[in-house]
C-alpha cells in the first residue's frame, strides 16, 4: 500500500466492503480519520425521539403551507363510498343469479350434480358433439379433394 487511505477507502472500510489491510495500526493519521468517520456514522444513525404530538403538529404545518385541509383527505375517501356500494350490489346480484342445476350420470355410472347456465350447457353440448364425431374436423378439407365434379 502506498501512502494514506483516501476518504472513499476509509468509507469502504467503515462499511466492511473495501480494503481491510492493517494500515490503520501503523498510520496515526488514517486511524484518526477512520475514528472520526465512525463517530460521525454513530451520530447520524442514532434514532431521534419524536412524540406523536410533535409529528402531528409537523403534518398540520405542512398541510397549512401547502394550502390543504387535513380533513379533505378523509372527505375525498368518503366520496368513493357510493361507487363502492354500487359495485358491491352489482357483484351480489351476479353471484345470486339462479343457474340451471342438472343431475348427470357419468360413463362410470357415477351420479353428479352440475350447476350450468343455458350458455354453458349449449357450449358443453357443442364440445361433446365435436368430441363424439368419429372423424377429426381437420379431415373435412381432404374429402373435398377426392369428390368428383365440384
Amino acid at each position: 500500500m502506498n501512502g494514506h487511505f483516501s476518504n472513499d477507502e476509509l468509507i469502504d472500510r467503515l462499511y466492511a466492503v473495501g480494503n481491510q489491510s492493517d494500515h490503520l495500526a501503523s498510520c496515526a493519521d488514517c486511524a484518526r480519520r477512520s475514528d472520526e468517520m465512525k463517530r460521525t456514522k454513530a451520530i447520524a444513525t442514532e434514532p431521534v425521539p419524536a412524540s406523536y404530538e410533535f409529528l402531528a403538529a409537523q403534518r398540520r404545518a405542512i398541510y397549512t403551507r401547502l394550502g390543504e385541509d387535513p380533513g379533505a383527505r378523509v372527505r375525498s375517501r368518503l366520496a368513493w363510498a357510493p361507487a363502492l356500494a354500487a359495485v358491491a350490489l352489482l357483484l351480489a346480484g351476479i353471484t345470486m343469479r339462479h343457474p340451471q342445476v342438472k343431475s348427470v350420470t357419468t360413463a362410470n355410472g357415477i351420479s353428479a350434480t352440475q350447476t350450468l347456465s343455458n350458455e354453458d350447457a349449449q357450449l358443453f353440448a357443442d364440445v361433446y358433439s365435436m368430441e363424439q364425431s368419429l372423424e377429426p374436423s381437420v379431415a373435412a378439407p381432404i374429402h373435398t379433394l377426392f369428390e368428383e365434379n365440384q
